[in-house]
Order: structure tokens, then sequence, then C-alpha cells
């Protein structure tokens, strides 16, 4: 077999691999989807979180590359993906600890036996099966693959604005939205209720996740 053929074929593996997540996938995604919609923000660690670009949602991704990029101030709605490449360290006790707090935890691995995977409230899972002297690469381009599946997922689910940037509303509308906010939630100012309603689309959306993450 000729290099090209080595590489059609390692594709088609891989890409079969996470193919056969797809019941987790879809379940995980659903769940993301509910705590996005609520102001949640993903953390992602050990792998690359991109937003697709078909979304405008940057400023609710985050990815994490050691231990002490692990964030201090987290909400109940916030998400924690974590990507086992095999070189986990002491993420499962994280995990455990975020779980134990009422955050979804998530991992996405190629090893039945992670302990990062066992600690989180959601495990994808996948078989593959590789020559020994490129197993690990295989392994981090499949669970890429799965993670980039899985936020494509989560932010059509949950009603992200397409094309990059969220529609803004018109002056009038605006501050009619911004003045019932105001109302709904006495305690923030003009500006504030501008930017909640601009984050979330809607006063209703806005009061929702405010309550949530006081």
């Amino acid at each position: 077999m000729d290099l090209l053929q080595t590489i059609f074929s390692n594709n088609k593996l891989m890409a079969e691999a996470v193919e056969q997540t797809a019941p987790v996938l879809r379940r995980l995604s659903v769940k993301i989807a509910e705590r996005l919609a609520v102001g949640g923000r993903i953390f992602c660690l050990g792998g690359t979180c991109q937003v697709p670009g078909e979304y405008g949602a940057a400023e609710r991704f985050f990815a994490i590359s050691s231990e002490s990029d692990l964030p201090e101030h987290v909400t109940k709605n916030d998400i924690f993906i974590a990507v086992d490449n095999g070189a986990a360290g002491d993420l499962a006790v994280q995990m455990r600890a975020w779980r134990r707090r009422g955050m979804l935890t998530a991992c996405i691995c190629c090893d039945a036996a992670s302990s990062v995977a066992s600690a989180s409230e959601i495990a994808v899972k996948m078989t593959l099966e590789t020559v020994a002297e490129s197993h690990q690469l295989k392994v981090r381009v499949a669970n890429q693959m799965a993670l980039d599946a899985l936020l494509t997922l989560a932010l059509a689910e949950s009603g992200a604005q397409a094309g990059g940037k969220s529609e803004k509303k018109g002056d009038g509308a605006m501050q009619k939205a911004v003045a019932s906010l105001m109302k709904e939630i006495p305690a923030i100012d003009n500006e504030t209720a501008e930017k909640l309603i601009q984050r979330y689309g809607s006063v209703k959306k806005a009061v929702k996740a405010y309550n949530a993450n006081v």
C-alpha cells in the first residue's frame, strides 16, 4: 500500500470510530445546548476547543492546556469536556469535583479504561485499532474529530446565530428590552442590561441566565 492509500485508509478508520459514537454525541450535545442557552460556558481540557466557523459564540469557549489554567470562578451551568489523549494526570480528580458541584462533565477518549471517562458524567469512548507506532497520533486526531462534531451539534441545538455574529436589535427595540429587563432585575444598570440582551437575545433568556448565575 502506498503512502496516499495509507492516509486514506487511516482517515476512514478514524471517521468510522467517531461515527459509532453518534448516539452519545447527540445526547451530550443536547445537554450542552441546554446549558449554553442559559449562559453556560464550555471549558475544554486537552483538546483544541474551536467554535465552528458558522457560529458566533467564541466568547463562550475556553481551551485549557494545563492544571495552572484551571478556572477559579465557575457556575453550575458551565461545561467541562476532557479530551483524554493518554496523559490525563490528576484530571480525573478535578472532573469528579466539578461533577459533584453540578457542572456537566464529559470525556472523549479511545481508552476503555480511562480514569477521566469514569469520573465524568458522560463518556464518548471510541474503539480505534491501529498499529503501535502510529496509534497515539490516530487517537489525537480521532478525539479532535469527535470534539469538533460535538461542538457543531451543540451550537446548532442551542440556536446560536449563524454567520459569525448575533443580530443586533434596533435602537427602539433595544431600549424597550433594556427597560423591561431592568424592571425584572432592579439590581442591574442600563449598560449591564444592554449587554445581557445582546448576549442572550431576549429579556426572558437574559433573566433566566442572570438568575442561574447569581
